[in-house]
């Protein structure tokens, strides 16, 4: 049972279907202009504001990121071997999120890695989900620019398309953060206890769906968020939360999808788009808690997650028997389950957003794949509905 769901079927010129259920709050329905915390479909927006800093020759996808981000970044069991963009966008840069990602105002990131933050792989060498990648990109941003990352990522990515976001709802739309969705769970934290007969219970952006400080960034303890007035870009990268802050309707979601169909030139180069549907295997796996080898089976060097669109049960194919060689993003954070989801050689895309589970996910396994069942659900609706004229 989820508490809200709301979807899109995209083509490259229309929206084909959308399905909405449930509220977004009580006595408020969930609908695709109801702002979410989208989790980790945020990294396909990281990814592109990298893309525009390539094309505009700021940087080589290549290159050490140690190069752009002025100071050196090394996995300390193998120093000699450089840690790539590309390495970063892939998830094969050996960085591992044991040692933790998320870091308050006044904590640099570069002082709180540790042999906690490496795993046991050289850089390339295998593929190990790493949400603090993404905060070292975020950090690598705003050297390049000078800019925070929110601000960066509006003149980068959100303000060229034209798109309703924010990351950490700093810099949103007036009025954007009144409509949007809490998270929610029927337990108190991730750890549980669950009660799937109980209530359900917010989980994050529950006050007016705006922090309950008022702060968008997370602060130390006694710490006022005055302090971000004299904040140094390309300190702390992961303040904004690249690797899963960014509030965005369902409906922008589709916006972006049929950017990235048309591949017109428009925004980023055609064969830098094929990059990014370039489906490779993602080879041998690292241990990090988020990396599912029967989920994340291709990945491209754009930095997409691709699906493999055998159509078998069991693994990565939502759809199944019915095949799905899709790329793009999932999303899972706070209770909420996302995707954005791109079928090139159909001409369609999918985004949808779950904004509450009610049983412990670890328990309540898909139906004919590693997607959450509600997902399943969704994917199906909106398949179903999707191909039709």
């Amino acid at each position: 049972m989820a508490q809200g769901a709301v979807g899109i079927a995209t083509r490259v010129d229309r929206p084909v279907a959308v399905h909405a259920e449930g509220e977004a709050a009580p006595g408020r329905a969930l609908s695709p202009e109801t702002p979410v915390r989208i989790a980790s479909v945020s990294k396909v927006v990281v990814a592109l504001a990298v893309h525009r800093l390539a094309e505009a020759g700021r940087l080589s996808l290549d290159d050490p990121v140690s190069a752009h981000l002025g100071w050196a970044l090394r996995h300390p069991a193998f120093p000699q071997a450089p840690i790539t963009i590309r390495h970063l966008l892939m998830h094969r840069s050996g960085l591992s999120d044991a040692g933790g990602y998320i870091f308050p105002l006044g904590t640099r990131p570069r002082d709180r890695l540790g042999a906690a933050s490496f795993g046991p792989h050289p850089p390339g060498h295998a593929f190990d989900y790493a949400n603090i990648g993404f905060v070292i990109l975020g950090e690598m941003i705003e050297a390049l620019t000078g800019q925070r990352f929110d601000v960066a990522i509006e003149a980068l990515v959100l303000a060229p398309l034209g798109l309703r976001a924010c990351f950490n709802w700093s810099r949103c739309p007036e009025g954007f953060a009144e409509t949007g969705a809490p998270l929610w769970r029927k337990a108190t934290s991730s750890e549980g206890p669950w009660n799937p007969e109980g209530p359900w219970i917010a989980q994050i952006d529950a006050d007016g769906a705006r922090p309950a400080n008022g702060c968008p960034v997370l602060l130390a303890e006694a710490q006022s968020c005055d302090a971000l007035d004299a904040y140094v870009p390309g300190t702390n990268g992961g303040l904004f939360s690249p690797q899963g802050g960014l509030r965005i309707p369902v409906a922008e979601l589709g916006k972006l999808a049929r950017v990235l169909l048309a591949n017109d030139g428009s925004f980023l180069a055609p064969e830098t788009i094929d990059s990014l549907f370039d489906a490779r295997p993602t080879g041998p796996m690292g241990s990090s808690e988020e990396s599912d080898p029967q989920f994340m089976q291709l990945w491209s060097p754009g930095g997409l997650h691709c699906l493999s669109g055998t159509g078998a049960p069991g693994g990565d194919q939502p759809l199944s028997p019915r095949p799905a060689r899709w790329c793009g993003h999932a999303g899972e954070a706070w209770g909420l389950r996302s995707g954005l989801w791109i079928d090139r050689a159909a001409g369609l895309a999918y985004a949808y957003a779950i904004t509450g589970t009610a049983a412990d996910p670890a328990t309540t396994p898909g139906r004919v794949s590693r997607f959450h069942p509600d997902e399943e659900r969704i994917l199906a609706i909106l398949a179903s509905d999707g191909p039709a004229d």
